[in-house]
């Protein structure tokens, strides 16, 4: 009997990566994906002086997991919670330490915010998000906040748009 012994190695296999992100369609840099945009923008943010921990980083971290919801993997219900948060967030109805007590009492009740094998996958059926991470990190420092406030709003308006 003879038999062929095929192997690869995995570390030196060129896999392509996509010119755009699968969820939100923003353009990726060869080589990147999109959660490394989503870790240039954490890098961004931290030189806009009072952005980390404020509202702003809140509109930046929820945009960005509204948009993934599948990488991010965050729950069915975790996500609804999230997008009420921002509308909440943006309506001004509600501040940053009233949604993180919100957010805290919400895991603690579900037990769990991120998908377990098994659990349902969330998709938006949003074709193409308005505003992404990639628009926001273009801008730099200046005008950091104005733009993820625009981005949260904008995220709201795609999913309505898209009947979700």
């Amino acid at each position: 009997m003879r038999a062929a012994d095929w192997r690869m190695d995995l570390r030196r296999a060129e896999v392509p990566l996509p010119a755009s992100c699968p969820e939100c369609g923003a353009p990726v840099p060869d080589g990147a994906t999109c959660h490394d945009r989503f870790h240039a923008l954490l890098a961004l943010e931290a030189g806009v002086v009072g952005a980390p921990g404020s509202v702003a980083h809140f509109y930046a971290v929820a945009s960005y997991q509204l948009q993934h919801p599948r990488s991010m993997r965050l729950t069915v219900e975790a996500l609804a919670g999230l997008r009420s948060a921002v509308a909440d967030a943006l309506g001004q109805t509600v501040g940053i330490p009233a949604l993180r007590a919100r957010a805290r009492d919400g895991a603690k009740a579900a037990g769990r915010v991120t998908r377990r094998e098994g659990d349902p996958v969330p998709a938006w059926p949003v074709t193409r998000w308005s505003f992404t991470v990639a628009d926001v990190l273009a801008g730099g420092e200046d005008g950091y906040a104005t733009r993820v406030e625009r981005w949260a709003g904008s995220v709201l308006r795609d999913l309505e748009a898209a009947g979700s």
